[in-house]
């Protein structure tokens, strides 16, 4: 039964770490992309993405570099908290109705807490790493 739910739960917060991080990748290509089909500025497009693919490889990074990954992880929920500060005062500024500043809010506040349990996950593993490291021969 416990073995269940830890597979369980294994598995989830391995969706999650996916999840953020094709979101990242995803969110970085489609801002140089409709910077290049709206002859935007394609040096900010280019930029954004670049981020985007950082912060997702960062996320990614967690099987391999656990402390990368709480860095990215870090990195992404203080993303998502500047994000929904400039967007909510961008749009109260032009008058969209509150429903939809106020869904958009909750999202993208959802989506730093799900960064920060991220990188809880690649601190635990930082810490289990070194606990469990041997100790030195002398």
């Amino acid at each position: 039964m416990i073995d269940n739910i830890l597979s369980i739960e294994r598995k989830a917060k391995l969706i999650l770490r996916y999840g953020i991080a094709f979101y990242f990748i995803y969110f970085g290509i489609i801002n140089l992309w409709g910077a290049l089909s709206s002859n935007g500025n394609i040096l900010t497009g280019g930029i954004v993405m670049l981020l985007g693919l950082c912060i997702g490889g960062l996320i990614l990074s967690h099987f391999k570099q656990p402390k990368l990954s709480a860095i990215g992880a870090g990195i992404a929920a203080v993303f998502f908290l500047i994000v929904v500060a400039i967007l909510a005062f961008m749009e109260i500024r032009d008058g969209f109705s509150m429903q939809m500043i106020l869904l958009r809010v909750i999202k993208d506040l959802l989506l730093a807490i799900a960064c920060v349990v991220l990188c809880g996950e690649s601190l635990k593993e930082v810490i289990r790493e070194k606990i469990t490291k041997p100790f030195p021969v002398r």
